[in-house]
């Protein structure tokens, strides 16, 4: 009896240590004293988990107060424990309080009110009660529920700080040792279970510890894989910027060529079509989506430009499988590229080292050039037979048609910078009208114009929108195959319905243009003209991209020749100077 007394005196010692240790930075973190208390009462310091882990803790609890229960009301409890030394009034009430603690318990985590710190230090201080309760209703130490005061500790040490842990730990200690005690002065006791109840204290104590170091590297672990998600999340959120932001459009189909993801410039590039969730290709660009069944059949890519109705811009698409598992599963990565802005690259590489020769060497061919003719008009004003004189007419017309050549290249060159402005339309192109049939000897009901609505104003550099429209006129003049006085150069002009887009076309009676040539229309030095250069209409698609605008020839069943020109509509905002460069092959920064 003195060696189990020392024994308990020994360990009341051990517990006034630790308590004193507890008592001086008890609600205090160990790394910047801030208190520990405030982080108690804030529930949102917890995380998801944290709640999970109570919750299933709180079914534990309360499927243990039944488990009590279902023992003694079907006399279980009698063969487990001695009946002498069973108290069954304090057993089913301590057992029935425990099941209506446990459910009220329930119900707050699932209210998550008060805070999670604080629900756990009353569940614990509840679970220790009532364990020491049944304890010593069921006979002490030697029915061994004692036991789950470890359960109990080492599931607090989840939620709670390291000290408040061992608090708990020394507070279930040193409620085994009172009960011991009691159990002694009332002669239920014995010797053994002091060192009994000894032992259970130190194995709460060291499971506490060991939960403890687990509970902080778990939660250590999940700060890594919570700080992680955060991170990839971000890295997602930002590859999802750079694919709606970037200028090649992209579709994600699936095998039967539904879209599962597009991004800006795709919605762009197909005419700000509004793309619903498993929108079927086929329905917003067949052209696009016979292109896609050609590519699964071979796999191998056409990099011929799809042409798109409405002045929509020419498409240039890339397909690459995302996975191969199977057929039915498989998707597709469609890449869209504008083909006019793809040819302005090729062109821009080809012109580039042009730029240069011409440079280089433009004056030196306009000397010589010069010099020829000069000869040439002094040889016409001597005495020549007439066989003579057409030769010198050759001269004089072929050295003329070199010089053009030279000009427009040098042209090309200088391409002036665009200065847009508002330009009322119908104003605008009264003037125009005057100027050219005045200067090409027309009249001007050969020149009829229509624009609705009459107020329509675009935005365009109103000196290169002259260039253009003289340029697309002169082109009717030159190609036409009647006689001068039945040309008809018809403008009319309005707003596309489907693009939204100001527009005019240049529409005239002559032959028209064979589909073979179509293509080929807008390449530098290209021309069906026995006295063309071949750069007139290059020069003024070049000017017209300068100032955001599109030029698309238009096929007319009837015959003739139309070109329209998509503008920029000015808006009742103040515009303010803007000078475009982007598009210029030759612009210098």
């Amino acid at each position: 009896m003195q060696s189990s007394v020392d024994f308990f005196w020994r360990i009341t010692t051990i517990l006034k240590t630790q308590t004193t240790v507890l008592h001086r930075p008890l609600f205090y973190t160990e790394k910047n004293n801030n208190p520990v208390f405030d982080t108690i009462n804030n529930s949102t310091q917890y995380q998801p988990t944290d709640w999970y882990r109570l919750r299933l803790f709180g079914y534990f609890r309360g499927a243990l107060a039944l488990f009590f229960i279902a023992l003694y009301l079907n006399g279980w409890l009698q063969q487990l424990v001695p009946a002498q030394t069973i108290n069954a009034g304090l057993y089913i009430i301590t057992t029935t309080v425990y099941l209506v603690a446990s459910s009220i318990i329930i119900f707050l985590i699932s209210q998550k009110r008060p805070g999670l710190g604080i629900q756990v230090v009353i569940q614990t201080i509840i679970d220790i009660t009532i364990i020491i309760l049944l304890m010593h209703a069921t006979g002490g130490i030697r029915s061994g529920l004692g036991m789950l005061l470890i359960i109990s500790t080492s599931m607090t040490s989840l939620f709670l700080k390291r000290r408040l842990t061992l608090l708990f730990a020394a507070t279930a200690t040193l409620s085994l040792m009172v009960e011991q005690v009691f159990s002694s002065l009332s002669d239920t006791a014995n010797q053994a279970d002091f060192t009994q109840a000894g032992l259970l204290g130190l194995l709460i104590f060291v499971s506490a510890l060991l939960t403890t170091y687990i509970a902080k590297h778990l939660h250590e672990s999940e700060q890594i894989a919570r700080d992680k998600s955060r991170q990839l999340e971000s890295v997602v959120q930002m590859n999802e910027q750079i694919i709606h932001k970037m200028r090649t459009g992209i579709l994600v189909l699936s095998a039967n060529g539904s879209i599962l993801m597009s991004n800006n410039a795709a919605t762009e590039l197909l005419g700000n079509t509004k793309i619903q969730p498993q929108a079927l290709l086929k329905n917003i660009s067949p052209t696009l989506h016979d292109r896609f069944l050609q590519w699964s059949a071979n796999k191998i890519q056409n990099h011929q430009p799809i042409n798109q109705p409405n002045g929509l811009p020419d498409i240039q698409p890339g397909f690459s499988q995302v996975n191969q598992s199977s057929r039915d599963d498989s998707k597709t990565l469609v890449f869209l590229e504008d083909a006019n802005l793809l040819g302005q690259r090729f062109q821009q590489v080809k012109l580039a080292s042009l730029g240069r020769l011409t440079a280089s060497i433009a004056h030196e061919i306009r000397n010589p050039l010069a010099a020829i003719n000069h000869a040439s008009q002094l040889l016409e004003e001597s005495n020549l037979d007439i066989a003579d004189k057409k030769l010198t007419h050759i001269i004089h017309s072929q050295t003329g048609r070199l010089n053009r050549i030279v000009e427009n290249v040098l042209q090309l060159s200088r391409q002036q910078r665009g200065h847009i402005e508002a330009v009322k339309l119908l104003n605008w192109l009264q003037q125009f009208r005057e100027e050219f049939y005045r200067t090409q000897g027309l009249h001007a009901y050969q020149m009829p114009i229509q624009i609705q609505p009459e107020s329509l104003t675009i935005l365009f550099d109103p000196g290169q929108l002259h260039q253009v429209l003289w340029n697309l006129c002169t082109n009717s003049l030159n190609h036409a195959n009647h006689d001068k006085t039945n040309i008809m150069i018809n403008i009319r002009g309005g707003i596309d319905t489907e693009q939204a887009q100001p527009y005019i076309d240049i529409i005239d009676n002559g032959p028209g243009i064979d589909e073979s040539t179509q293509s080929h229309i807008f390449e530098p030095f290209f021309t069906t003209h026995t006295k063309g250069t071949g750069l007139g209409l290059y020069i003024t698609r070049e000017i017209v991209e300068t100032n955001r605008a599109k030029i698309r020839y238009i096929n007319l069943p009837a015959g003739g020749t139309c070109f329209r020109i998509y503008f920029m509509q000015a808006t009742d905002a103040p515009l303010p100077d803007l000078i475009l460069n982007s598009n210029s092959p030759n612009s210098k920064n």
